[in-house]
């Protein structure tokens, strides 16, 4: 039995990765310099097909070619069933072929996604608070876990803990990690200059603290789980705010639009921070200079890990694709 999994993000590959190690898979992307850069640094194969849009236009345009491209590799390679992280074309492939789709999809703020790969899922495995979103746009089997997909690929993770040196960076200084935001995202209302402006009042600090800016798009490839075991401070949206508040982080602030439904738990209990204003934001960071705090608690080996859950859903309902 074969599994198919279709990764479009840099995320989705390292997750994955995770995936292909214990079962036997076979994987597709797309054309798009995070998830191509990501998937050739961290050693795992994927035919490459289609291509990421930038726009509205561009996104509808080539996930209709993209989806052809696609069935026609499906109707050669025959894959039992699908992996997925909300992908659309995939998804609509799977459904009209027959096989199950297994959904690990996190960001119900997605909307045009979710509404279109929801009704289709066979279940999503989904983080806490979630579930409900998802179900709203069609879903209608939802498992909910304790934790987060970084979980799967923390847990996972050698980390280098000589990384700063590695980087030429100072120990004996803060370290702070600014984010850009995925911009090209049909669910983010934000842009480029948000970042860069957050950018140049961080440098104003540059005496007191290791800088490290981190572009979207650019087809860099950084080993960013063992940096944030060695960060003071991060400041971003999506993925790295998750990862941040599970490595312990001293303050981890999202400033993405809205807080996310799999981040607002961690916000009720102070683990980070949803700020949008850029004043506010570098408030906090002065305020961190002059008291800065000690690390947090280490939480990815505590919580669920939504790989393991999986395991034992296959093993319990569908035991034919793991013979």
């Amino acid at each position: 039995m074969t599994f198919w999994i279709d990764f479009l993000t840099a995320k989705q590959a390292i997750f994955f990765k995770c995936f292909m190690e214990r079962y036997n898979c076979i994987a597709t992307t797309r054309q798009y310099s995070e998830s191509v850069t990501t998937m050739k640094n961290i050693g795992i194969k994927a035919d490459i097909i289609g291509r990421h849009g930038t726009n509205l236009i561009e996104k509808l345009i080539f996930s209709v070619e993209r989806t052809k491209l696609l069935l026609d590799w499906f109707l050669e390679k025959k894959p039992n069933a699908l992996i997925n992280h909300g992908s659309v074309e995939a998804s609509r492939i799977a459904f009209q072929a027959g096989i199950p789709i297994f959904d690990f999809n996190d960001t119900p703020e997605s909307i045009y996604v979710a509404k279109l790969v929801c009704p289709l899922t066979t279940l999503m495995i989904v983080p806490e608070n979630c579930g409900n979103e998802f179900k709203k746009y069609g879903a209608e089997r939802v498992i909910e876990y304790e934790g987060l997909t970084q979980v799967t690929w923390l847990r996972r993770h050698k980390v280098d803990y000589n990384i700063l040196n590695k980087l030429g960076f100072d120990e004996n200084k803060i370290t702070v990690l600014v984010r850009d935001p995925a911009y090209y995202a049909s669910h983010i209302e934000s842009n480029h200059d948000t970042f860069l402006n957050l950018v140049n009042e961080l440098k104003k600090f540059e005496k007191e603290i290791n800088l490290i800016p981190i572009e979207r798009y650019k087809g860099k490839f950084l080993d960013v789980q063992s940096l944030l075991h060695k960060c003071d401070i991060v400041i971003a949206t999506g993925t790295i705010v998750g990862e941040a508040i599970l490595c312990g982080v001293p303050l981890v602030i999202d400033y993405f639009p809205v807080l996310q439904k799999m981040y607002e738990k961690y916000a009720r209990e102070g683990l980070m921070l949803h700020l949008t204003n850029k004043e506010m934001i570098i408030r906090e960071v002065k305020s961190f200079l002059s008291n800065p705090k000690k690390r947090k608690e280490i939480l990815y080996n505590k919580l669920e890990d939504p790989l393991d859950i999986f395991d034992e859903i296959l093993k319990k309902e569908f035991p034919q694709l793991v013979s």
